[in-house]
């Protein structure tokens, strides 16, 4: 037989041998890349979840049931609006929708695909048909640091709140600037000045007079459950006797002219005179109280800010009644504060410390933050949100 009638020979038997054998094998074989476009993915269910507090702004999960001769390597959505919108990629393990690229309050349909590790698609699965939610919500509560509290003289009048001035204007300026225009976050201020952790829970009058609802409801009532939520909460300090006890300091130390005597008023005012250690636990109690009433009926995502450090900051131009002789036994207090107020918090609520310097009010509205201090609240804390 000659060479040439061989070689056809050898090859017809291999065809033979190879048609033989079964799809599996021929993956085998092949490492496992030959695409088998009669074997696609086929998706059995999938749902949409409402806007979770655990869900980043404009995001929200994909529950999918589908399956695969092999196995689903990845997902694909798509939003459908006047046409169909492009595919866009889904994690294979908790997948996400993203609200970014459509518009808020319009009407969509959105539709998944599952593919498989050959690039075998299925049919496009309808998932949810209806109005998109509503931009996100921040909603700022609390006390008078929160409210935009200001008083400029000793014998005029107090403004309780004033949304404008307080960090929720700059918080919520700074987490739109991370999101589309049409998707610019609602800003809502409930503060009040006086408030207290019992307050959050009770209601109460502020000290211009007003009377306010509990906060806590307040709340519950604002929230979209079907949006995006924030609520950012500055509240404790009024639960104790502290601005009677810094009233009573400043005019202490500026008696006192020596640095020895200012660290012996700091050391009485806030050692002796302030009753954090009877009010510790109350603190603690009705901040988780306050906790619960919002995580149990809400899905707001909650933001928890401490409080500034007023060492150092002028009441008077060249007059700083709390120096930096008091600043050990300030950060000690502040400490023991934060510390009653971080044991009510649980761990799905973001705590916020204000570290740096904050600029204050000077006269009257000191030691409130200024509108450059509050502008410096406003974006430590949007930080925070945007991880």
């Amino acid at each position: 037989m000659s060479a040439r009638l061989r070689f056809i020979f050898a090859l017809a038997l291999f065809s033979v041998l190879l048609s033989a054998l079964p799809v599996g094998a021929l993956e085998l074989q092949y490492g496992g890349l030959l695409p088998v476009p009669e074997y696609r993915p086929e998706v059995l269910s999938a749902y949409l979840t409402h806007p979770q507090r655990d869900d980043a702004l404009l995001e929200a999960g994909l529950v999918i049931d589908a399956v695969d001769n092999n196995a689903v390597a990845r997902y694909e959505y798509r939003w459908n609006g006047t046409s169909d919108g492009p595919a866009l990629p889904a994690a294979l393990t908790d997948p996400i929708v993203s609200y970014a690229t459509i518009r808020p309050n319009s009407h969509y349909d959105l539709e998944v695909r599952a593919i498989d590790a050959h690039d075998n698609a299925s049919d496009w699965f309808p998932v949810w048909s209806g109005t998109t939610p509503s931009p996100p919500r921040v909603i700022v509560a609390g006390d008078s640091i929160a409210s935009g509290y200001t008083r400029q003289w000793f014998t005029g009048d107090s403004v309780c709140r004033d949304a404008e001035l307080s960090y929720g204007r700059v918080l919520t300026a700074a987490v739109a600037e991370g999101l589309p225009p049409a998707w610019a976050p609602e800003y809502v201020n409930i503060a009040w000045a006086g408030a207290g952790s019992r307050d959050m829970l009770s209601g109460g009058s502020d000290s211009c007079g007003t009377r306010h609802e509990a906060q806590t409801d307040q709340i519950k009532d604002l929230a979209d459950p079907k949006s995006w939520n924030v609520v950012v909460i500055t509240a404790g300090i009024n639960s104790t006797n502290w601005t009677d006890v810094i009233v009573g300091l400043t005019k202490d130390t500026a008696l006192s002219f020596s640095a020895g005597g200012d660290r012996a008023a700091c050391d009485l005012a806030l050692h002796e005179k302030w009753n954090i250690g009877e009010k510790s636990d109350s603190i603690t109690t009705h901040t988780r109280s306050t906790v619960e009433a919002l995580t149990s009926q809400t899905n707001a995502d909650i933001v928890w800010t401490g409080y500034h450090s007023i060492t150092g900051t002028e009441l008077a131009p060249f007059w700083a009644p709390i120096g930096n002789e008091c600043a050990s036994e300030m950060a000690e207090a502040t400490d023991e504060l934060h510390s009653a107020l971080q044991a009510g918090l649980t761990s799905d609520v973001t705590w916020v410390a204000i570290d740096g310097d904050v600029a204050t009010q000077s006269w009257a509205g000191w030691p409130h933050p200024s509108e450059q201090g509050h502008a410096t609240i406003g974006l430590t804390i949007a930080e925070a949100i945007k991880g």
